[in-house]
């Protein structure tokens, strides 16, 4: 079928939201294993990251959206050993020269190290008991190891390093109360620039400058410029849509593929992203934009002659729009040659649509295609007995829109002799819609409310670590009319202002 009408109605039911999830609403989160390394880089001053990091327990990825989600953060004996190990050692390279001594504090008095250093650690001055316990824990490391600076600081920072007060970031307090200054200035900072405050927000949080909603965004916007603020935007977007996979993506039947291809597949996808984000963008460019980044390697897919020598943006439309039209998707979701039209559906269904998909019945493996047979009419009879309930009408027709692309990203005209079919229809949230290929399908996303809204549903179970769940649909909602035209910096913001982001959660009503 031709396009179709973009207006046109079914009786078919659209999929559910899928508000799955089982959040605790903790109110310490336990720092990621890079905000670690990061906070201990900045708050020990040092000249370059200790990389202890790397060698703690990775969280089971795939069990929730993103991998700082509060249950995953949890300390089991593994990674109290690690923690300990790594402070220790934190610990040396912050005191083991005389450079390293003189960039860690100004004072080396047994009062004001730990007076400075703590704040640094607790993201929050001292109490009056807790200096006057560092401060016996800095004379028992005089005692045990000999007079001087270096000896009383190495114990401090051992110590602190394995508090409670440094390893969580927390938010005590009654359930729906604003977030102190301090609160806010750790959960901004670890979350846009996945490292502890400055001495400098924690000042401006403890003179009371973080104590309005006006200020808390000019910091915030503040935080978007600074650079770290796109690695973390990296993440998010490494993680919503499975980059890191393409590293071990091959292809045992293409000419044009090397153990290099992938790599540079992801950084090709890294700089797009980054590119929609530093320059201003938003869900619309993700969906539409007619720029790809293209390396030496990748250039031939896009029919790109003579390759660049290194990745370098390049207008890679009409032909292609948007991310998942360009090489990275097509290559991670096929059979080696071939496309795989059943993953290609379900991610886009799982990860631009947040729709709910019910466990299908066992499907055998994908047979050879017979003679002149496509590959679309390939997986059709292989998933017809699945019925209308998944396959047919939900999962197929997605997949089916990028079936003039094959396995490794280059597109095409044919299947075994015969022309491509991208056609097809869908039901989304707001009726049924039908497409002629992957351009008016992308077209169609960019305006879908069901995509704005997953996109912003998403952003915020990564900003907040914890399950979104269906009694946050208000705020996705609210949010995700930002994504209709607004950029990714603005959804941000956006979500910055939330009482979600600025209150103590109230858990499970």
């Amino acid at each position: 079928m031709p396009g179709g009408d973009a207006g046109a109605t079914s009786a078919l039911d659209p999929l559910p939201t899928n508000w799955d999830g089982s959040p605790i609403y903790t109110r310490a989160v336990r720092l990621t294993n890079s905000q670690w390394e990061h906070a201990v880089t900045d708050i020990l001053r040092l000249s370059a990251p200790t990389k202890l990091a790397e060698s703690f327990e990775l969280p089971v990825a795939g069990t929730t959206d993103f991998t700082n989600n509060e249950r995953l953060l949890v300390v089991n004996p593994r990674q109290f050993g690690d923690f300990e190990v790594a402070a220790e050692a934190a610990a040396a390279l912050a005191t083991g020269s005389a450079s390293a001594l003189a960039a860690l504090s100004p004072d080396t008095t047994r009062e004001g190290f730990v007076r400075l250093f703590g704040k640094r650690a607790f993201r929050r001055p001292l109490t009056h008991d807790e200096e006057l316990k560092y401060q016996q824990v800095y004379t028992q490391g005089e005692t045990l190891y000999g007079a001087g600076f270096a000896n009383g600081a190495s114990l401090v920072i051992r110590a602190m390093l394995q508090s409670p007060q440094f390893l969580y970031r927390s938010e005590l307090g009654p359930a729906g109360e604003p977030l102190n200054g301090y609160e806010l200035s750790a959960k901004l900072s670890f979350w846009l620039l996945d490292t502890t405050p400055s001495d400098a927000l924690l000042d401006a949080a403890g003179a009371g400058k973080l104590d309005s909603v006006d200020a808390l965004v000019d910091t915030a916007k503040q935080m978007l410029e600074d650079p770290r603020a796109r690695d973390v935007m990296r993440d998010f977007h490494a993680q919503l849509y499975h980059l890191e996979r393409l590293r071990s993506a091959a292809k045992s039947d293409s000419p044009e593929y090397s153990d290099a291809l992938g790599p540079e597949l992801v950084e090709s996808s890294y700089r797009f992203f980054d590119d929609v984000f530093t320059e201003g963008h938003g869900l619309r460019e993700i969906f539409t934009s007619n720029r790809a980044f293209v390396g030496p390697l990748a250039a031939p897919l896009y029919g790109i002659t003579p390759a660049p020598s290194s990745i370098e943006a390049r207008v890679v439309g009409p032909a292609r729009i948007g991310y998942f039209m360009q090489v990275p998707f097509s290559f991670l979701y096929a059979f080696n040659r071939d496309p795989d039209s059943i993953l290609r559906g379900v991610a886009l269904q799982r990860d631009v649509l947040c729709a709910t998909i019910a466990s299908p019945p066992l499907i055998p493996s994908v047979p050879a295609a017979a003679a002149g047979q496509t590959n679309r009419q390939r997986i059709s009879a292989l998933t017809d007995s699945c019925g209308a309930g998944c396959h047919r009408e939900y999962i197929n027709p997605l997949g089916f829109a990028f079936e003039n692309f094959d396995g490794i990203g280059q597109e095409r005209q044919t299947d075994h002799g015969l022309p491509v079919d991208t056609s097809g229809r869908y039901p989304f949230a707001e009726g049924m819609k039908g497409f002629a290929d992957a351009k008016e399908l992308m077209a169609i996303l960019a305006s879908s409310t069901q995509a704005q809204s997953c996109y912003a549903r998403k952003m915020t179970g990564y900003a907040l670590q914890r399950d979104v769940v269906e009694r946050d649909s208000s705020l996705v909602e609210t949010l995700a009319k930002i994504n209709r035209s607004q950029s990714i910096k603005e959804l941000v913001i956006a979500l910055v202002k939330a009482p979600a982001f600025r209150e103590r959660e109230g858990g499970n009503p």
